[in-house]
């Protein structure tokens, strides 16, 4: 299943969508006042200003030339026919451009709670390869099947809805694969957004050369964002595969820096060794997909437990106001563990989660496999929550840059899986989990052979 397991939390972001009403947010297509406007003029350029007096390194990949012109475009395409949602859409260009995956409006909720029912596309779709599928059709089902590909709506193609709404969803260096997982989440929202709030939609099927147009919405609740097939729904699982003489461990968040919930932790991984150790398992798969960051003590918890060596986590690039103990050398705890690890990635985990792939792969403690995760070993964090003058938008700037010492991969990479596997089309659709089956076949060939 495509896990998602975004953690709200450990990002200090707001919580996902839920329902919404025909008649909720009536207010965002009034017409506002021309002080209104000049409002959103000054906030953009005050988000400008903002990330360049609080950023470590705003111009990573954006010539500052280059960022400035983005916003004094996106000043003047903000004119008397614009609303709120032009607005929010322009905010998220100029935050996005940066390449900052800690640098961001909270996810997509507040550009979503200006949609109303009518205006949102009507039948929930997922992109899959850079392509775009018919997951429910909803009101849409005497016209759309579940599995029909659309290539292009209202005239314009796939690829060029894909591109722009991309423009708009941050992520480290802009990796795609950060991006085209986030995309789904919230897929209905962006293509109202990328199609400018159209009156209709009017669809493009594979094979078909006439456009179908779209009934309405009248009700709308969002998928829940971990998927109800996960055998997963908790924070942190376990699962012993007997068959093949190994564990499971299943992590849905690493945002542990201490307190009652650090505790939880901590008891639960040694139940993990505790398992590995009794009954002498073979092998071992730490599922991490959807972990948009956390803790990098708890990663390097992890790490230290599964090997005999000791090394190094914070590279000397990074700021120093970081935990003071990840510039130690980490020492291991216990013996290490004999078997075969492999961890299980994909392109929606963020931040301390690549830190900790990095360090894993560059040290030899474990073997990646899945998808390119959505970071690499150097990101920016210690973000603040600043709001907008005018407009009360909620935005994050990071202030810190986070680098592990990995020295193979470069700063600007994202990290790499070791054995690549890829989410099926039926996964898409369907939320099921072929890459974890395969994942746990190919570490119980490989455990054999130890």
């Amino acid at each position: 299943m495509l896990r998602y397991a975004f953690a709200a939390s450990l990002l200090a972001f707001s919580t996902m969508p839920g329902q919404l009403s025909a008649q909720q947010n009536d207010e965002a297509v009034s017409k506002p006042s021309p002080a209104r406007i000049a409002g959103y003029h000054a906030d953009l350029r005050e988000l400008g200003a903002r990330i360049k007096a609080e950023h470590p390194r705003p111009f990573r990949v954006i010539t500052e030339t280059d960022f400035d012109a983005l916003i004094e475009r996106e000043v003047a395409q903000l004119t008397e026919n614009s609303t709120r949602a032009d607005f929010l859409w322009a905010m998220s260009h100029v935050i996005a451009s940066i390449g900052c995956g800690h640098s961001a409006l909270p996810f997509f909720n507040q550009q979503n709670q200006e949609i109303s029912i009518t205006q949102r596309f009507p039948a929930k779709v997922r992109f899959h390869a850079g392509r775009l599928y018919v997951t429910d059709p909803m009101t849409n089902s005497d016209s759309l099947s579940k599995g029909q590909e659309i290539v292009a709506i209202n005239g314009i193609s796939v690829p060029q809805l894909r591109e722009t709404i991309f423009a708009r969803i941050t992520a480290d260096v802009h990796l795609p694969t950060a991006k085209d997982l986030a995309t789904n989440v919230y897929a209905t929202a962006y293509l109202t957004y990328a199609l400018e709030f159209p009156e209709r939609y009017a669809v493009t099927l594979r094979g078909q050369a006439k456009p179908l147009t779209l009934k309405p919405l009248n009700e709308f609740a969002s998928d829940p964002v971990l998927s109800p097939l996960d055998p997963c729904q908790e924070e942190l699982c376990y699962e012993r595969d007997e068959t093949r003489n190994i564990g499971i461990a299943t992590l849905n968040r690493l945002d542990y820096y201490g307190g009652e919930r650090a505790d939880r932790f901590v008891a639960w991984w040694a139940e993990v060794m505790e398992d590995l150790t009794t009954n002498d398992r073979s092998g071992l798969l730490i599922d991490m997909r959807g972990v948009l960051g956390g803790s990098g003590n708890a990663g390097s918890y992890i790490l230290r437990h599964l090997t005999d060596q000791p090394f190094k986590f914070y590279s000397a690039n990074s700021d120093k106001r970081g935990r003071e103990s990840l510039f130690l050398t980490q020492e291991p705890i216990g013996q290490g563990y004999n078997g075969e690890v492999y961890i299980l990635i994909d392109g929606m985990t963020y931040s301390a989660a690549p830190h900790l792939f990095a360090i894993a792969q560059s040290n030899g403690i474990a073997t990646l496999i899945g998808a390119p995760a959505g970071g690499g070993k150097s990101t920016n964090d210690g973000k603040l929550r600043f709001t907008s003058t005018n407009e009360d938008v909620e935005y994050f700037v990071a202030r810190m840059i986070f680098e592990v010492e990995a020295p193979e991969l470069g700063i600007d990479e994202g990290v790499e899986p070791d054995i690549t596997l890829t989410y099926s089309l039926t996964d898409t659709l369907d939320r099921t989990d072929s890459m974890r089956d395969r994942a746990v076949d190919l570490l119980g060939i490989a455990a054999s052979r130890l």
